[in-house]
């Protein structure tokens, strides 16, 4: 019984060490899907998106906001992670993606696809260039391999781009401009 009662206790411990993220792999796109709950109106969101300025193309529906983000760097120092443990192609790129905001009564639904990683610097040593400046990549390249997860990606770089998509979209965080100065 004691056997038994340990195997089941290593076994479950990969399951739960797990860490959540919101990404989905369907029909070779992937894509950053997460629920916000809120109290702020539509109106309130469209203020913000208008005043932060990496929001380009925007499109405001009845019950949908859609455009493009340029320029997102990943913000892994912020989460606490250091240089050495944060993969290369994070450190030297700005990613740009369509983002589509959906409401609903309390809560919102932020989807983002089509997530391109632009080369900051040229990263090469003497005849191999590893990355070229300004090179566009698709974030599935170093996120997915034969339609699922890669471990690397999974351990450490979706955490990374969990918070940084994260904070980027909870409106609930940002401040309300006062008139009163």
């Amino acid at each position: 019984m004691k056997k038994l009662l340990l195997l089941i206790t290593l076994f479950s411990l990969p399951l739960f060490s797990q860490k959540q993220h919101s990404f989905i792999f369907e029909n070779n796109q992937l894509e950053w899907v997460k629920v916000f709950e809120s109290s702020l109106s539509k109106s309130d969101i469209e203020k913000i998106i208008k005043t932060k300025g990496v929001f380009k193309d925007l499109n405001f529906d009845d019950k949908l906001i859609n455009g493009t983000v340029e320029n997102i760097k990943c913000n892994y120092e912020t989460l606490g992670k250091s240089k050495w443990f944060t993969s290369f192609y994070m450190q030297n790129t700005n990613m740009s993606f369509s983002s589509y905001i959906k409401f609903k009564e309390g809560r919102y639904r932020v989807v983002l696809n089509n997530i391109n990683l632009k080369t900051i610097d040229e990263l090469s040593t003497n005849d191999i260039t590893v990355m070229s400046a300004n090179g566009i990549e698709q974030l599935s390249t170093y996120a997915i391999k034969k339609t699922k997860f890669r471990k690397s990606f999974l351990k450490s770089d979706a955490e990374i781009y969990e918070f940084t998509f994260t904070n980027l979209f909870n409106f609930n965080n940002y401040k309300k401009n006062s008139d009163d100065w």
